[in-house]
């Protein structure tokens, strides 16, 4: 058996939608409620690559024929990010450990932690066998899709002292500073269990940055902040890819510690829940998605009584480069 690992011309469309595909299929592989990148987000992300942020993607082949593909993506000072897909017919041949060899070899001199995902037990043992540690484990959850008036009319979120405001797109100049001072808190906030905790560029400059990415992207920013005794106290973000809308993201819901309890981080999430469902683009949508910390019992509680219900749980692991 010749396994032969290759790089991927991200200039080169039709091998970049290939690639793709592979890492999709073989993420799918045992699993219900998938979401994967999109082909045209995969286009538009590769071909206007990330200024300060390091890409490797590779293909493994077998007698020419894909059998696993892997990404991998480094800012540097920090750990790299690695993620390895190995198709179901091929398993069991060497085929993961010679992309993670590959990409250690690639990013050597620029990386020396690394760190990457799985959400099964092989894929747990293997990366221990290659000296990784387990991090922190999460419950990936997820709601169907569209969610009825009705449904979110009996979840209590009404707050005397709390103002909740929604947008979709570009945070608005005047909450500007204040987007960008509660993404700097929930980066020191965010239960990362024993993972490297490393500093996210949160300032005005990065969060346009990020958003004028995201919109070349093709996706839709739905977003809530709320605010009490006239400052900005928590925000969550639900973003909604529109060329694949099928599975839609929830990512960062934060409220400051010193508010916590008040019921802001469900009349947030009930908010913006509503703003989604008034998109054209959410008629096309079937499940919203979430990752919680397995320790982050509030947040756990919250989800379920919006609704989400876990469909399988990521592990996080990390460990050298070398």
């Amino acid at each position: 058996m010749n396994i032969r690992i290759r790089d991927v011309d991200p200039r080169d469309v039709a091998e970049l939608l290939r690639w793709n595909g592979i890492l999709r299929d073989g993420y799918a592989t045992g699993r219900q409620k998938v979401w994967s990148r999109s082909d045209e987000a995969t286009r538009l992300q590769f071909q206007n690559p990330h200024p300060t942020r390091r890409s490797v993607l590779l293909l493994a082949e077998i007698d020419e024929v894909p059998a696993g593909a892997a990404e991998a993506h480094v800012h540097a000072g920090e750990p790299a990010d690695v993620e390895i897909a190995v198709l179901d017919a091929f398993r069991h041949r060497g085929i993961a450990r010679a992309l993670l060899h590959a990409v250690r070899k690639a990013l050597r001199g620029t990386a020396t932690m690394m760190r990457t995902e799985t959400y099964c037990d092989a894929g747990v043992s293997f990366a221990r066998s290659e000296g990784l540690r387990v991090g922190v484990r999460e419950s990936r959850q997820v709601v169907d899709l569209p969610v009825s008036t009705k449904t979110i009319d009996r979840l209590p979120t009404a707050l005397a002292d709390v103002d909740i405001v929604s947008w979709v797109g570009a945070c608005p100049d005047e909450l500007l500073d204040d987007w960008a001072r509660l993404r700097a808190h929930m980066s020191e906030d965010v239960p990362l269990g024993d993972l490297i905790r490393t500093a996210a560029p949160a300032d005005v400059a990065a969060v346009r940055r990020n958003e004028e990415r995201m919109s070349e992207q093709g996706y839709a920013l739905v977003r809530s902040v709320a605010r009490a005794d006239g400052e900005a106290v928590g925000y969550t973000e639900i973003l909604l890819s529109r060329p694949d809308p099928k599975i839609v993201l929830q990512d960062d819901t934060f409220v400051a510690q010193r508010v916590r309890g008040r019921g802001i981080g469900r009349a947030l999430k009930v908010a913006n829940l509503r703003r989604l469902m008034s998109l054209p683009e959410s008629s096309d949508s079937r499940f919203l998605q979430t990752y919680t910390a397995l320790t982050n019992a509030p947040m756990l509680a919250l989800n379920r009584s919006v609704g989400f219900e876990e469909v399988d749980v990521l592990t996080i692991l990390e460990g050298p480069l070398g």
